[in-house]
């Protein structure tokens, strides 16, 4: 009986051992298998991040006439059942006419119309090139995608972010300027094309970026430029982060010598910890500007905000960033100066630093200093500082308080997005 007893203790001892080990090596393997699916969303997340969607154009249902031209041109196409899968219409040809885009896609290569073919219950299209597609005279890297939204059919550009850069940098600022300063606005054009990119993917838009000024100038490979490609591959990968995000990126051209605090004009995009966007003096003094518009057009824009009948205009000046319109004797419209850039035209009222208002006869003249809205980087400060021996991170930090600048790869390491 003891013996028994002594064997069965052994069993069991052997027993409780071995389910250790068992144990460890499962929890071992589920741990590795959860840092393994880590590092695999952190790697899609990355992919995805630096692979955009860029609005080239809107197309109507009822206009449709797309010519695209490029090297090696094939279409391919997927269907309602198959959405994800690009299929058919395979063919190589430097040119492809699109004719319809509703109810079916009608199309030919080349000039063979009489090839034309026709597909019917597809959902998007996809058009590839072996170098480059043109489209409206400007050529772009990547592929074409063309998806239906609404009442519109939306031509989007997807491409890399570095090539996106090598257009968008020289787009934006000289391709002449100071290096420094044109490494300064490759990693905030990286930086703002991210925060964007990752707001409009939560709200499930189908494109990321604007091709235009309403986010970033994009106008093509046509715009790229030695120098500036090298301003995008030395800072690659670069952006600006506060408190582990993002920041928004603003820039424009000239402050007219101090910036504006980012939360007067831009206080629906930025959370109440950005602070980062201050007024700051800025060492370039900007360039004065004036323009004229009609009393009878500036009478229309108010009938049309206040909804009321405008008989007079009697006055208007500024102050703190606001203008006061006295009309009909003794009423007063006012408004801040950057949403008077919006109605009026932003090429009218160049920047919100108006310095003087006279009404002349049927005439009202504008007189200020500065272009753009006047927050976040002035290029042309930007410069200034490049010319003065400020590296890109010194310039940077000038004008973005409280920053970082990382490698995106290791912001998405512990970022929550």
């Amino acid at each position: 009986m003891k013996k028994n007893t002594k064997t069965k203790k052994i069993t069991i001892i052997t027993l409780i051992i071995l389910s250790f080990i068992i144990n460890s090596i499962a929890s071992f393997s589920y741990s590795e298998n959860n840092e393994n699916k880590k590092l695999q969303n952190k790697s899609y997340q990355l992919e995805d991040l630096l692979n955009l969607r860029v609005l080239i154009d809107k197309i109507e249902i009822k206009d449709v006439s797309l010519s695209i031209k490029g090297s090696n041109i094939s279409l391919k196409y997927s269907t309602e059942e198959f959405p994800t899968i690009y299929q058919g219409g395979f063919s190589l040809a430097n040119q492809i006419t699109i004719l319809s885009l509703h109810p079916y896609l009608k199309f030919f290569y080349d000039q063979n119309y009489y090839d034309e073919k026709n597909i019917p219950n597809y959902k998007d299209i996809m058009i590839l090139s072996s170098n480059y597609l043109e489209y409206k005279n400007k050529k772009y890297r990547g592929k074409f995608l063309i998806t239906k939204k609404n009442d519109g059919y939306y031509l989007i550009n997807l491409v890399s972010m570095d090539d996106y850069l090598k257009s968008v940098v020289p787009s934006e600022m000289p391709a002449s300027w100071e290096l420094e300063a044109l490494k300064a606005q490759a990693i905030i054009a990286r930086t703002y094309a991210i925060r964007v990119t990752i707001e409009r993917r939560k709200k499930q838009e189908i494109f990321d970026l604007y091709s235009t000024v309403l986010d970033q100038a994009y106008y093509g490979m046509d715009k790229e430029n030695p120098k500036t490609n090298l301003a995008v591959e030395q800072t690659k990968d670069i952006i600006i982060i506060h408190n582990n995000k993002p920041i928004w990126a603003l820039y424009h051209s000239n402050c007219g010598g101090k910036t504006i605090e980012g939360k007067l004009v831009f206080s629906n995009r930025l959370e109440e910890n950005e602070n980062y966007l201050q007024s700051i003096n800025c060492p370039f003094e900007g360039r004065r500007w004036k323009n004229i518009i009609e009393l009878y057009t500036l009478k229309k824009i108010l009938e049309k905000t206040t909804k009321n009948q405008i008989y007079s205009i009697n006055k208007i000046y500024t102050e703190n960033f606001r203008i006061y319109i006295v009309y009909n004797q003794n009423y007063i419209y006012s408004l801040p100066n950057w949403q008077l850039r919006k109605l009026i035209g932003y090429n009218v009222i160049r920047s919100p630093y108006i310095t003087k208002i006279e009404i002349l006869q049927d005439k009202v003249i504008f007189e200020g200093i500065g272009a753009g809205h006047g927050v976040g980087l002035c290029q042309f400060g930007a410069n200034t500082l490049a010319k003065m021996n400020f590296n890109y991170e010194e310039i940077i930090k000038y004008y973005y308080k409280e920053i970082q600048l990382t490698d995106i790869k290791r912001w998405l390491e512990n970022a929550n997005i």
